[in-house]
């Protein structure tokens, strides 16, 4: 996406969508500082708020530190795609020190959440015992809830250890 269409996409989704003043045409700009005031008035936005930090996050090291906040924010108010992002940041040190404990953690908060990449993750993780012991007999069970749920590259895993 290009950098201006994010920009955009952001005001948009992070400003008021109603004004109480009738005509105003440019509502007050929110950003990224504003996530946690907007998902706290209007939590039924999450997957809009957030989803415009996680393409903030991808945008590269130049927004990281503002797009680390927001995805923690995100992460913290339980979207899940939001913890895989905040995961990898914390792997890379994407706005954030690098941290290979909380990085695991919250790929492992993503798979109890029900979500199917947290539980991929999470079974890659203890695989390879990154940021947590190494755990084979855990991390075949997550790998089979990913795979049953249809994610290819925990199929895949699987096939490599003979757990298919």
């Amino acid at each position: 996406m290009k950098r201006t269409a994010l920009a955009a996409v952001l005001c948009l989704a992070m400003s008021p969508l109603a004004s109480e003043e009738f005509g105003r045409l440019n509502p007050e700009e929110g950003g990224l500082s504003r996530l946690a005031e907007n998902l706290a008035a209007h939590p039924e936005r999450a997957g809009t708020l957030c989803w415009v930090a996680y393409e903030t996050q991808k945008g590269g090291r130049d927004l990281a530190p503002e797009a680390f906040q927001a995805m923690l924010t995100c992460a913290e108010n339980g979207n899940a795609p939001s913890m895989i992002m905040l995961s990898h940041a914390y792997e890379n040190g994407f706005g954030t020190d690098s941290d290979p404990e909380l990085s695991t953690y919250w790929v492992q908060q993503a798979a109890l959440s029900g979500y199917s990449m947290g539980a991929y993750h999470y079974g890659v993780a203890l695989l390879n015992g990154y940021g947590t012991p190494r755990d084979l007999t855990e991390a075949v069970r997550w790998l089979r809830v990913a795979a049953d749920d249809g994610i290819e590259d925990a199929v895949t895993e699987l096939e490599k250890l003979g757990k298919a």
